[in-house]
């Protein structure tokens, strides 16, 4: 390849990138239903696939009912799964104030006959602040307050409930499509390049995204199931929590077992609890990270857990929840471009030459 041919290259793809960052950076909340509409399109788009050639159904039939259930699902969570989760968040808000309580009584007092200290713990203006702004924080995890106070909020949420099913269908049944119209821009000298790393990128996006899909899924289940058979009050959002930011190493489970010890100790109620709940966290990082994970998503895919929470941390700080919703896929396209940089450089006569 020519020196200039390069250079083009590079400057074309550089800016490329400066018009999607700066695209992204202007036009922000806006292009959340869609960015969600066509990840989760990705990730069904081999299961239309396999319903397409097995049971010769068209395709436009096979969108049409993914984005039904995508509706449903989307109308179903605020009307029974919301109301649910408030109020369980509600008690281990209240919870909070009794657990500090504990702590004073059993704890400190301890400390003090033991090593003969005088450590105090101000409980009761604690306690006062707690009080006084339980109100406030009530107001804000009760959701159909400020909503009832702010018909935009209301609007938004409805349009982006009918906005994201409506563009799923419309990506799902003409998929093939929008890849060949991709396709055609491509430079007919770069085709073979460009073909061979979005394959790498698919292949590397696929195992993350649909495996980790159906992990975060399975450990929803699992947690929510899990940790209301022990006895743990609020333990559905507890598992709801722990099983979605299982996407997240290490975060997760560390968030629920937080979590979950406090209102275990708020209600004591004896050590078979406390032993359950353990045993529940116990069993459901082993089944993660020894069977589930692998088999879902595959053993190693380049994206390690440092990697993950950069991404994360970095792209949501630049773009909030649209940075957030684009950081994994960016991180494995920046994995597998870093990866045939790589191959490039090693192969080149700069590297070889003595």
């Amino acid at each position: 390849m020519q020196p200039n041919v390069r250079a083009k290259a590079f400057a074309i793809t550089l800016l490329l990138v400066v018009l999607i960052f700066t695209t992204i950076t202007i036009l922000g909340k806006v292009l959340v239903p869609f960015l969600i509409a066509l990840i989760l399109s990705y990730i069904v788009n081999p299961l239309t696939e396999k319903i397409q050639a097995k049971f010769r159904v068209n395709r436009t039939i096979i969108s049409f009912t993914i984005a039904i259930v995508t509706f449903i699902v989307f109308v179903a969570i605020p009307l029974f799964l919301l109301p649910l989760l408030l109020t369980q968040i509600r008690n281990i808000i209240h919870d909070i104030p009794d657990l500090l309580n504990l702590f004073n009584i059993k704890v400190l007092s301890k400390i003090n006959s033991t090593y003969g200290t005088s450590l105090t713990f101000d409980y009761s203006d604690l306690k006062d602040f707690l009080m006084k702004n339980i109100g406030n924080v009530y107001n804000h995890v009760n959701i159909f307050s400020p909503i009832a106070h702010n018909g935009m909020i209301l609007i938004e949420i409805l349009v982006n409930i009918i906005l994201i099913p409506f563009i799923m269908f419309y990506s799902i049944a003409n998929f093939q499509t929008l890849l060949l119209y991709c396709n055609s821009f491509i430079p007919k000298r770069y085709t073979k390049v460009v073909h061979s790393i979005t394959k790498d990128i698919d292949t590397l996006l696929a195992a993350y995204l649909r495996g980790q899909v159906s992990v975060m899924l399975i450990m929803v289940c699992y947690y929510s199931i899990g940790l209301n058979i022990v006895g743990l009050k609020s333990g559905t959002i507890i598992g709801i929590v722990t099983g979605l930011l299982a996407f997240i190493p290490y975060l997760g489970i560390l968030s629920g077992i937080i979590i979950s010890f406090i209102v275990a100790f708020t209600n004591f109620t004896g050590m078979g609890l406390i032993i359950g709940t353990s045993t529940v966290f116990v069993v459901g990082h082993l089944l993660e990270g020894g069977l589930i994970t692998p088999y879902l998503v595959g053993g190693k895919i380049g994206l390690n857990p440092i990697m993950v929470i950069f991404a994360l941390m970095v792209f949501g700080k630049l773009f909030g929840i649209v940075g957030i919703l684009l950081a994994l896929p960016l991180a494995t396209i920046a994995t597998v471009l870093l990866q045939h940089l790589k191959s490039y450089y090693l192969s080149s006569t700069y590297y070889s030459e003595e």
